[in-house]
């Protein structure tokens, strides 16, 4: 695509949907207790946040595979439109259950598009270059999830609880023009497409399943309850059959070549990690400042202001040098330490700068979470084939959908029955327990990218590179072997 006026509206089409759908992963929580008073249904509230969760994580991995099959601007003004839907009906919802199920509307749309941002991203630069605009994908959806519950709370307090939903719909409405106009249609198969539904059906099964176990366990039902043990026998059995599925069908959803290879293990776990920490960061800080050292909601959304400002700061400098030295192994091991030292600060808070603690460990796991998000991506799509770019990168959001959405189940699940309690020692010991498993969290982030390899960055753009263009995990290997 030439760098003209449809170039720029397709980057301004990409900013847009990943600040939109982060968004709304968080913006409901603080909207909460308005929708109990209008609605009701206070039993399945909770459904209200996981529905879109579950579901945006569920489908995530399946829209990067029909972007290989169908095309990108199909798919992207496709996903964007079961977006708007799910927002206009979650906004005239009457009682709590068609609430429930609009939320998981929106979360299909929202996990295509999550995905699809991504892959657009890679066709429109070389890998040398992605880092460096990576960074609007990686800022939108990390700074937006953060300011969420801000938003939420001003909208429900202000006007209503509906405005959160209802405002999407004339976001959406520009996106679609915006798609509509500056992505160009290219179609990626001549003959018909062949697409793996069982290993699509078999991924979503066991995806939801786990997600059901880790969001139940120690709330609705007690760990070794026949209820979790079965959602868990359910998804090992998924992922055996997703395991011979993948093996017979011609076309797979996740070919199986992706999966090998000096880059691309370490930097799905890696990803998984670092969206694990940060989310369970905008958890974590505001529950210990609030419910633990007493502050206000106001008083703790201005101390943790810092952080978020970090985030987007920190990833546009990562972007920089990553672009400029043509490597993104230097600048994911700056992000890894970051995203460790971050929760070991909460492992000792000082009594007498507690909240300046806070903030500050805050705003390390934000360094943390620029640095390592563009140099990921930047170190995956360098290896990925252009005729595999759309599933490839879907495996890669998979990662970094179920890093925030099994962060927040776990720690929600950990923290959650001592918030009820309102007892500060209490929750104060549950916070404890909540860190040690987010510093296990970046340890294995640190570990990941301390073994990935460091391929230089090819100069080639996906769109206009043929198969060879693009290095292939055979060639990074021969790489590697190389220079070591």
């Amino acid at each position: 695509m030439r760098r003209g006026p449809k170039f720029v509206a397709t980057l301004i089409a990409v900013a847009l949907v990943s600040v939109l759908t982060a968004l709304d992963q968080t913006v409901v929580s603080t909207a909460l207790p308005h929708m109990i008073a209008d609605l009701q249904g206070a039993a399945i509230l909770g459904w209200v946040f996981t529905a879109y969760l579950v579901a945006a994580t569920a489908t995530v991995a399946l829209a990067g595979k029909l972007a290989d099959l169908f095309g990108r601007r199909a798919l992207f003004l496709g996903a964007v439109m079961v977006f708007l839907v799910g927002s206009l009906l979650c906004g005239l919802a009457n009682s709590m259950l068609p609430l429930v199920l609009s939320r998981a509307v929106q979360g299909i749309g929202a996990g295509a598009i999550n995905a699809l941002s991504l892959i657009v991203m890679a066709d429109l630069f070389s890998a040398r270059e992605r880092g460096k605009w990576q960074a609007i994908n990686n800022v939108g959806f990390a700074t937006a999830s953060a300011v969420g519950p801000s938003v939420g709370g001003v909208l429900s307090d202000t006007i209503s609880w509906r405005w959160i939903f209802l405002i999407n719909i004339p976001v959406c409405a520009v996106i679609l023009g915006v798609v509509w106009y500056g992505l160009e249609h290219t179609p990626m198969h001549v003959r018909r497409p062949a697409i793996d539904w069982r290993g699509a059906t078999w991924s979503m099964v066991g995806i939801v399943c786990v997600l059901l176990a880790l969001t139940w366990g120690g709330n609705e039902f007690a760990w070794i309850s026949p209820q979790i043990g079965g959602l868990l026998v359910i998804t090992a059995l998924a992922a055996v059959l997703l395991r011979r599925a993948e093996q017979r069908a011609d076309d797979p959803l996740v070919p199986a070549g992706i999966v090998c290879g000096p880059v691309v293990p370490y930097a799905c776990v890696a990803i998984f990690g670092q969206f694990f920490v940060w989310f369970t960061m905008i958890l974590i800080a505001p529950l210990r400042l609030q419910l633990v050292l007493g502050e206000s909601a106001t008083h703790a959304g201005a101390l943790l202001t810092p952080g978020i400002v970090i985030a987007p700061v920190s990833a546009f400098i990562a972007g920089q040098l990553v672009s400029r030295r043509g490597k993104s192994r230097l600048t994911a091991r700056i992000g890894g330490l970051c995203l460790v030292i971050g929760p070991a600060m909460l492992l000792y808070v000082p009594a007498r700068a507690a909240d300046l603690w806070v903030l500050l460990s805050f705003a390390v796991a934000g360094l943390g979470t620029g640095f390592c998000g563009p140099s990921l991506m930047t170190a995956f799509q360098n290896v990925i084939a252009r005729h595999q770019i759309g599933a490839g990168l879907g495996l890669f959001s998979l990662f970094r959908q179920l890093g925030s959405s099994v962060g927040t189940a776990a720690i929600g699940a950990i923290v959650g029955s001592s918030v009820a309690l309102v007892a500060p020692k209490q929750i104060e010991g549950a916070i404890g327990q909540a860190v040690i498993v987010q510093l296990a969290a970046g340890l294995a982030v640190l570990v990941a990218v301390w073994r990935m390899a460091d391929i230089p960055l090819g100069t080639t753009r996906s769109m206009e590179a043929d198969v060879a263009g693009t290095p292939t995990l055979r060639e990074a290997w021969s790489h590697v072997g190389a220079h070591h």
